[in-house]
This record gives structure tokens, sequence and C-alpha cells, in this order.
């Protein structure tokens, strides 16, 4: 009897210990640091069509989102900035020099930049500067400074002269912008932005790019995308001006016969 109570109780030491053991061997669960970025940026668009008529006079797109997983214990782990960039198809434009020849002003030496977005927006918390490096802009190629159009622009004087000028006439045409106020924070994760798109937008597919960064550095990123096209029978003269030259030019001749016409019968003496 004595010998089974011993063995009972040897039996049970040795499942105790094992036991023991094997919840020492259980790693403890990761504890998030603040700065690791486990943040994700979370953004939509109001709209992701756009059809431009004949009453089309501007538009304003709202982009919102938010900041899943934010760290809310307190602003002294860090600040969140959001960068947005809208970015429309590219296209080639040639920039020329006015130059004065006996006493006209005509066209003089010019350049050729193959990949100038048609459209280029970007709206920030604060200055894009203030966000991150401009080692990080660069790379990530956001700003009016950072873009790539196509070719070498930091030789000489003149390919910047030239540079600046393009970038100059864009923003006169209101095609490129720069908010640094533009994305706006309600509360610690929720945030909204808003483009205005002018009146002459190109049509195309346009990309959204939505930037989260985290004290200097980039936490995450999303994307998105709107469609601009002409639309009723603005759409239906476009096409057939780029895609059916010919019969277009047939179709304006016959209007302006037509016309005339029209004018000869009404205003004839008999």
């Amino acid at each position: 009897m004595r010998a089974a109570v011993l063995h009972l109780a040897l039996l049970l030491s040795l499942l105790l210990g094992a036991s023991a053991q094997a919840q020492d061997a259980v790693p403890p669960p990761p504890v998030a640091k603040p700065g690791t970025s486990q943040e994700k940026v979370q953004a939509d668009i109001s709209t992701r069509e756009i059809a431009i008529q004949s009453n089309f006079t501007g538009v304003e797109i709202l982009i919102f989102g938010s900041v899943d997983f934010s760290d809310t214990r307190t602003p002294a782990f860090g600040s969140y900035d959001v960068i947005t960039v809208v970015r429309g198809p590219n296209k080639p434009i040639v920039v020329r020099k006015k130059t004065r020849m006996a006493g006209l002003w005509v066209n003089g030496p010019g350049k050729t930049y193959t990949r100038v977005p048609s459209f280029y927006a970007v709206l920030s918390s604060r200055p894009i500067r203030a966000i991150a490096s401009d080692d990080v802009l660069r790379r990530l190629g956001i700003g009016l400074s950072e873009l790539n159009f196509g070719r070498d622009t930091t030789g000489s004087p003149q390919e910047q002269s030239f540079r600046t000028a393009m970038i100059r006439l864009m923003e006169d045409k209101r095609l490129f912008t720069a908010d640094d106020s533009g994305v706006v924070f309600i509360g610690r994760s929720l945030f909204r932005a808003t483009v205005v798109l002018p009146v002459n937008v190109p049509t195309g597919r346009y990309v959204v790019d939505v930037y989260l960064f985290r004290d200097g550095e980039l936490a995450s990123k999303t994307q998105g995308s709107l469609e601009i096209s002409k639309a009723g029978i603005e759409a239906v003269i476009y096409k057939m001006a780029f895609h059916k030259p010919f019969l277009y030019g047939l179709l304006g001749v016959a209007i302006a016969v037509i016309a005339g016409l029209i004018g000869w019968f009404a205003f004839r003496r008999d």
C-alpha cells in the first residue's frame, strides 16, 4: 500500500514538472514598440468616373481615409502625416523660348519632354519637406521638383530654365498644384483631402496615391484610380476628330456648304 502511494506521488510530480516546462517553453506574445510601422493606411475616392459634357465647369473630388492600427496612447510616440498625389496620364510637351528677331517675337530653341503628367496635384498635412527628407521624396517621386519628365533636367542652367518654365506654364493652367495644408486630419486616424479639377482637365486614367508617414519614414501606401472621359455630343466629335480625321474633315466641309446654302436662300433677292 505504501509503495503504491509513493508511486502515485512520483507520477504526479513528474506530470507537474512536464507541465511547468511546457509553459516555460511557450514564448511570450510579441509586444509592438512605438514606431515599428504596424499602421496601415486605407483610402477611397468620392467618385471614380467623371463625365465631361458641354456644361462642365470643373469638379472637386474628395479623398478620404483612415489609419488602421494607429497608436493612440500619446502623441509623444510620434505623429502621422499624409501626402496625397493625384497624377494624370503622361504626354509629350515641347517648350520653346521666345526670341526677338527683326523686331518680332518668334519661337526659338526648344526642349521636348516625353513624360509630363497632364495633371499633377500634391496635397499634404504639412509642407512635404517637413514630413520627409529630400532623398525619400526623390525616391518616391513626390513633389513638383522631384518629377521625372523623361529627360535629364539636372544639367545646365538652360535645362533648369526650360523645366522651370514648363512647370510655371502648367501651374498657370491650374494643371500643376501643390497644397501644404490640403490634407486635414479629423482626430488622430481619420483624414480627408479635396482636389480641384479645373475646366480644362485632360481626359484619361488618373492615379491617386496616398502615403502615410510617421516620424519622417514611410509607414504605408495605398493606390486608387479614377477615369475622366468626354460624354454626349462632345465625345462623338472628339473621337471622330482624333480617330477618323478624314470623315471629320468631310463633315466639317458639308456643314459649311449647308450653312452657306441656307444663308444664300435666306438672304437672296428675287
